[in-house]
């Protein structure tokens, strides 16, 4: 319903109605957000100054609180809880033991809702002072006190405010704004549809008048407001050049009729010649559809009769191509046969290269069946040459170890040589200490003898030490040779395991060289499998080659066949036309043919008759092969 007053509205209404229904909008938008930009600066500042008067607060009761004295809780709030215009509506001082000090909540104030929320609040204090934005109105700022001597916390204090007032504010000074900005809107847009009515309103209404009487075929009558030169300046010269548009429209339109009256005469004299002249062009037509009927049953010795003087060219030019054609005809005749000569020969020799194609494929076939028989084996000796080769070097390691055995066994022989020399000279010494012994004995027998019977006991003491003595150094003698006897063999199985020694030393030099030997056969036979590999790889693509050339081979001599009986066919449809033997043989004009490359060598399709097959086709021919 509203946009269907809008529409019928005049133009200048609706600019003035757009334009009012813009400056509402932007009046509500702007009053918004003044209202919250005021609202939010007056929260900031409220925030910061119950933030400081909480901390007065803090400050004057925190001994109170440490000692739970109310009344001196009380006197130190007593200041924001007589006066409204603070805005505090609820107090709660805690011990730092959780037991309540003081509480107090303004009159009319939900004591329930506050209590709660500041109780919640001093929960979640730590060292610094937490806000809580309860909502309905109020904020709620919980404050830790100090500590004791002992480091514990005396308490907490809660404080709610009210924002009541804060907002009341706002709105006062956001109505007073918004309605500041009305007025001035309403005057500009007053200023402004007065100077829409006068600028605009009653020029349109006048071009309107004059675009009606326009419509309904005034061309004569002066348009107004040519002289203007903003946007109703251009409509009126447009309506102008309309106007003039229209008046020369109307000229032409009528002098236009007068030249239709005199194209009708020229068509209808026009018609006349063309209907003589399509007259003779009918005859003319079907005299030379009758001769290409004649063309198209392959007769090619008629003539065309006289066609008159404007179509003498044509009849010409209808005989030149006729015997064009017939010169055509009859070099497709020789060709025809030359192709068919050169088709037969063609087959023949691509039959003949069918057949050694096939032997060669066979032959490549088992030539590759045979390198493959030969990789197997020397791969399989060149797994087991690196196996005699493993084993060598384990030879070799063993024989090393062995000659380290023995230049040890070497060292132990020499140090019991060694040792049989020290005891032969500890052996000598006793002797020699027996020796004397007896010495010693045998002069104290002869004191023992002088002294008479008083030294008969020590006669026969020194008789028994002297046979000590005497069986000592028969015994010593007899270790002696025998130290002396194995030092001999000792000396003799040192020789004996140097020449060990020496004979393993031998072993492993011959050993390290059979190693290097074998080594140097295992990298040969991997060479020579690597070899055999890549020659089998080639045989295997030369295989394949020949096959695909077999297979190239089979499709060359099918398309030979298929030309020769081609050939034939074009042969017998040519022999089928009939040529005007007497005619005048009329040089036909020709596109230069490409020059052709001439091999020097005969074709294998030109040589002798002479055929072989097999290896001996092979053998006998191999310029054949090489031009294959």
């Amino acid at each position: 319903m509203l946009f269907g007053l809008f529409t019928r509205l005049s133009l200048t209404a609706k600019i003035a109605t757009i334009i009012v229904m813009a400056n509402l909008i932007g009046l509500g938008v702007t009053s918004y957000f003044s209202w919250t930009s005021e609202t939010a600066a007056a929260l900031e500042t409220a925030y910061v100054n119950w933030q400081r008067n909480t901390r007065q607060i803090g400050e004057i009761a925190e001994g109170g609180v440490k000692w739970k004295k109310a009344p001196a809780i009380r006197e130190a709030y007593s200041l924001y809880r007589a006066s409204p215009i603070e805005g505090m509506v609820h107090f709660e001082a805690v011990t730092g033991k959780g037991e309540t000090a003081d509480s107090w909540t303004s009159d009319g104030a939900d004591a329930a809702v506050l209590k709660a929320s500041a109780t919640e609040t001093i929960k979640a204090v730590g060292d610094e002072p937490v806000w809580n934005k309860t909502g309905d109105g109020f904020v709620t700022l919980a404050l830790p006190l100090g500590k004791d001597k002992s480091g514990q916390r005396i308490g907490y204090i809660a404080t709610v405010w009210s924002t009541e007032l804060i907002y009341a504010e706002s709105n006062m000074k956001s109505l007073a704004f918004a309605g500041k900005q009305a007025l001035v809107i309403a005057l500009v847009i007053g200023v402004f549809l007065l100077a829409m009515r006068r600028n605009v309103g009653r020029p349109l209404a006048k071009l309107t008048n004059r675009i009606d009487a326009f419509q309904k075929g005034d061309l004569d009558s002066p348009v107004a407001f040519l002289e203007k030169r903003d946007e109703i300046g251009v409509i009126a010269r447009a309506l102008d050049a309309s106007l003039k548009e229209a008046s020369a429209k109307l000229l032409q339109e009528r002098s236009a009729a007068i030249q239709r009256d005199e194209l009708d005469a020229e068509r209808v004299r026009f018609s006349e010649q063309v209907g003589e002249a399509a007259r003779n062009q009918a005859d003319v037509v079907a005299r030379i559809g009758h001769a290409l009927e004649q063309l198209a049953e392959g007769d090619f010795s008629l003539r065309l009769p006289d066609l008159g003087p404007d179509f003498e060219k044509l009849r010409n030019d209808f005989h030149k191509m006729i015997d064009a054609v017939s010169e055509t005809v009859r070099e497709i005749g020789g060709a025809t046969a030359a192709v068919d000569s050169g088709t037969s020969e063609l087959a023949r020799a691509a039959d003949d290269l069918a057949k050694r194609t096939e032997t060669q494929a066979t032959s490549l076939g088992e030539t590759a069946n045979a390198l493959d028989d030969i990789t197997n084996t020397v791969r399989s000796s060149s797994t087991r040459a690196e196996e005699a080769g493993r084993m060598v070097a384990e030879a070799k390691t063993g024989a090393h170890n062995s000659a380290v055995v023995v230049r040890e066994a070497i060292g132990a022989m020499n140090k019991i040589q060694g040792s049989s020399n020290q005891i032969g000279q500890i052996i000598g010494v006793i002797d020699e200490i027996a020796f004397q012994t007896n010495l010693l004995a045998l002069n104290a027998g002869v004191e023992a003898a002088r002294a008479g019977d008083a030294g008969r006991g020590f006669a026969v003491v020194a008789q028994e030490v002297r046979e000590l003595a005497q069986r000592s150094a028969n015994a010593a003698k007899e270790i002696k040779n025998l130290i002396s006897a194995s030092s001999a063999e000792v000396a003799a199985g040192v020789s004996l395991v140097n020449r060990t020694g020496d004979a393993l030393g031998l072993i492993e030099d011959q050993i390290s060289r059979i190693n290097d030997s074998i080594a140097s056969i295992v990298q040969a036979s991997r060479d020579q499998a690597t070899g055999l590999l890549e020659v089998n790889s080639s045989i295997g693509r030369m295989d394949q080659v020949t096959q695909q050339n077999a297979a190239m081979v089979e499709e060359t001599n099918a398309a030979c066949h298929d030309l020769s009986n081609q050939s034939r066919l074009l042969k017998r449809a040519v022999s089928n036309l009939r040529i005007d033997a007497g005619a005048e043989q009329r040089p036909v004009q020709r596109a230069p043919a490409a020059p052709t490359r001439v091999d020097p060598r005969p074709s294998p399709a030109r040589q002798p008759a002479h055929r072989s097959s097999g290896a001996n086709a092979l053998a006998s021919s191999p310029d054949t092969w090489e031009e294959f």
